[in-house]
């Protein structure tokens, strides 16, 4: 029964991988990124508040969030390509830290890139929070000027260089498969099949040692 089990499980592994080419479709990462989602397969999202297609391939991820499956879990990283990002790091860092991302992370690209607020200089991430409306300024500044803050900026700063994140927006799924189609809804299809194929090597390594 195992043995069958097994079969049936590559089997399904095939058919959700039948169109899943690696080199076109994603890549797999020389140096395997390290992940903290336990049990569940990690989906890291690196971005740039400045960049274009990031905000595109942002609000889709942020609709597939609504309807997570179960055994995903979702991350987000503003990449720092030198001293100029670090403002734009902080800002996503504190958004972050104050719970507030489902109100102010989408809100920040169109501040961004839009209305050209530069959210990295303090005094203006300051005035923007004013204006969007939050009710406790005081307090998510002083998570902006934390060391908590600040330390999470200089780690993804040290973390988009180690890992090499070259370009963005950039998807990671389970610290192995990078994705960098620019087009959200084909992102959207490599992403689904790419947890299909993670679900099938983890359902499927268990059982090698019992054939």
């Amino acid at each position: 029964m195992k043995a069958l089990a097994f079969i049936w499980f590559v089997l399904v592994f095939d058919l959700a991988n039948a169109q899943l080419v690696e080199g076109r479709d994603y890549k797999i990462l020389a140096k395997p990124h390290l992940v903290s989602s336990g049990g569940k397969i990690e989906v890291v999202e690196y971005f740039a508040y400045s960049c274009v297609h990031c905000r595109a391939q942002d609000a889709a991820l942020t609709d597939w969030e609504k309807i997570l499956p179960a055994d995903v879990q979702l991350l987000r990283r503003h990449v720092v390509w030198g001293k100029s990002m670090e403002g734009l790091a902080r800002a996503f860092a504190t958004i972050n830290a104050a719970g507030a991302l489902h109100s102010l992370h989408g809100a920040a690209f169109e501040a961004v890139q839009h209305d050209r607020i530069d959210l990295g200089k303090e005094a203006e991430f300051e005035k923007w929070l004013k204006k969007c409306g939050v009710a406790d300024v005081g307090n998510v500044m002083a998570i902006y000027r934390s060391f908590s803050v600040a330390s999470q900026v200089q780690a993804m700063a040290k973390f988009t260089r180690v890992n090499r994140i070259f370009s963005v927006p950039m998807l990671v799924v389970d610290g192995k498969y990078m994705v960098t189609a620019a087009q959200p809804k084909q992102a959207q299809k490599v992403l689904d099949a790419l947890l299909s194929k993670v679900r099938g090597q983890r359902l499927a390594q268990p059982s090698l040692g019992t054939l």
